[in-house]
């Protein structure tokens, strides 16, 4: 159990530094009235005079870890930020100078083990260092080679003080600024610091993982890296090295002999893989976390934070898709609001002109010239102008998209990002479309219908008893009822077709005994019915997804 007296006195000795750095870089006018800034006295300022976007990413470096993943994660949100800022932000690199540490007494100590009997050797100098955990190159006893990831040490301890002033910083801001409880600043705090918190824990990290490799298991395209079990804990990842080149090494693809469309094709693939079946997906993909094989196989790398979408996150993504692509606004909108954590429209109208530009702005533009990046900062705005929070995994998506496509056009300056992503969409056409999927939706409708009807009672005896005690308040929003009007006629044309389509099965299965000329043991007559019956069923979805 946690000492709260404990993390209060590293509340405060951070604070200090916190204080401290916010004076060094000009910043005094935050610690209130200038009869109690503290001195500057003995402070080293900065040679230069960097603007002040500068000078709020070079302090956020220096205040350390936490304060440089919540300056990244903020680095993604052109929705709420200036420009200017933005581009600081994404100056920040989680990069800080290696920690010495005693890397064999601390591995047999955290792990238990005499580490001459599971290691033949272990590199003292990390290859790689971030602000959480350091990578060292290590070979089993039986010569295979491995990585070791090792938290550093005290680590933990530093980033909860951290959470704690951020929180405090966060809750000041809302206070006294309306612009701040616009943005909900609280909620990016609040999973950021469940993200962070995920990433801390490498039983976590070691679990998405396996978590992976099972999703992809039979999958040639891709390289699986996998755990050592019996040699990880939360403090230490073993997992298996990858010998490879990373994604956007142009010389290093060349030296395998690879075509670099191939490799963009493959990348594309499997992420929009995890992202469409597995809704499991990779929350940070540059291209320092992916790496090719010589045989052309990609590996993705670093798992301390991954996008996860449950079924009904999937299907509502689905459904975004097919009204984006039918550039059904009516749609688009009603979907958003089904998809967001918080709204607060304050007209409807306009936010469907936005939308409309939205259309228009893919539509003017020729596939290859379309700036997918500026398209979401876009559509970020919108959402940003109508109050409108998406949830997380929404965004840890849009980011996942643009590395990809930056990865991309890297590769290949001409790539049509748009052509090379509509396959995938006419798969999820295909998958809507399919007998087993409108099997699976007629059950769900009349389930849904039975719930209706059995809670319809007592929804209708709350009703009266409101009327009577005179507390029902009844709000008619005009645009709201056109939408459920059109969606009325829709639905009662879509249930025609599926009753046509489900009456001529049960009468194909009726005649099935029926002595008459037969294709494979079933009769002419009730291959006939079924027929009809599956185009009944495939007009009735079609009607469902058709523009109104």
């Amino acid at each position: 159990m946690e000492n709260p007296f404990k993390n209060q006195v590293l509340k405060l000795r951070r604070t200090a530094k916190l204080t401290q750095i916010l004076v060094k870089y000009g910043f005094q006018d935050l610690l209130g009235s200038p009869s109690k800034r503290p001195s500057t006295e003995g402070i080293s300022l900065p040679p230069t005079d960097p603007t002040v976007y500068e000078r709020i990413r070079l302090a956020i470096e220096e205040l350390g870890p936490t304060f440089v993943k919540f300056g990244q994660t903020l680095s993604s949100r052109e929705d709420l930020l200036p420009a200017l800022l933005i581009v600081e932000l994404k100056k920040l690199q989680d990069r800080v100078p290696p920690q010495e540490i005693d890397i064999v007494p601390y591995i047999e100590e955290q792990l238990g083990i005499n580490a001459s009997e599971s290691f033949r050797e272990i590199e003292t100098e990390p290859i790689a260092s971030a602000s959480i955990a350091q990578v060292y190159k290590a070979v089993l006893a039986d010569g295979t080679p491995v990585i070791l990831k090792i938290k550093r040490p005290n680590i933990r301890t530093t980033i909860n003080s951290d959470l704690l002033i951020l929180r405090d910083i966060v809750q000041f801001l809302s206070d006294y600024s309306l612009t701040i409880r616009q943005i909900n600043l609280k909620y990016i705090l609040a999973t950021f610091q469940k993200t962070l918190v995920e990433e801390l824990s490498f039983v976590h990290e070691a679990q998405n993982i396996v978590q992976f490799e099972q999703n992809f298991r039979g999958v040639d395209k891709i390289h699986c890296i996998h755990t050592y079990e019996e040699l990880c804990n939360d403090d230490v990842l073993c997992v298996s090295w990858i010998d490879g080149v990373k994604i956007t090494d142009k010389d290093g693809l060349l030296t395998y002999g690879l075509n670099f469309e191939h490799i963009v094709d493959s990348g594309l693939e499997l992420f929009l893989t995890q992202v469409l079946e597995h809704g499991f997906f990779h929350a940070d993909p540059h291209p320092g976390n992916i790496l090719v094989t010589p045989d052309g196989k990609l590996s993705f790398l670093d798992f301390g934070a991954m996008g996860r979408m449950l079924l009904s996150d999937q299907v509502i993504l689905e459904d975004f898709i097919i009204a984006f692509i039918n550039k059904d606004a009516d749609s688009l909108l009603y979907i958003i609001k089904k998809m967001a954590v918080y709204i607060q429209i304050e007209n409807e109208k306009n936010i469907k002109r936005e939308i409309l530009e939205l259309f228009d702005m893919a539509s003017t533009n020729t596939l290859e010239n379309i700036d997918i990046k500026a398209f979401f900062s876009k559509f970020s705005n919108i959402l940003y102008q109508n109050n409108i929070i998406m949830p997380e995994h929404i965004y840890l998506l849009v980011r996942g998209v643009v590395l990809m496509e930056g990865i991309g056009r890297e590769l290949m300056p001409g790539l049509n990002i748009v052509e090379k992503i509509e396959p995938y969409i006419e798969q999820i056409i295909r998958k809507r479309l399919s007998f087993e999927n409108l099997k699976k939706e007629s059950q769900r409708k009349l389930m849904d219908s039975y719930q209706l009807l059995s809670q319809a009672p007592y929804t209708l005896k709350n009703i009266a008893q409101r009327l009577e005690q005179g507390d029902l308040t009844v709000k008619v929003d005009n645009t709201d009822l056109q939408h459920l009007q059109r969606q009325y006629r829709k639905n009662q044309s879509t249930n025609r077709s599926l009753a046509l389509g489900c009456l001529f099965f049960v009468s194909g299965c009726l005649v099935i005994s029926v002595e008459q000329y037969r294709i494979l043991g079933i009769p002419i007559l009730s291959w006939i019915f079924f027929l009809i019956g599956i185009s009944f069923l495939i007009l009735a979805k079609l009607r469902s997804l058709r523009i109104d």
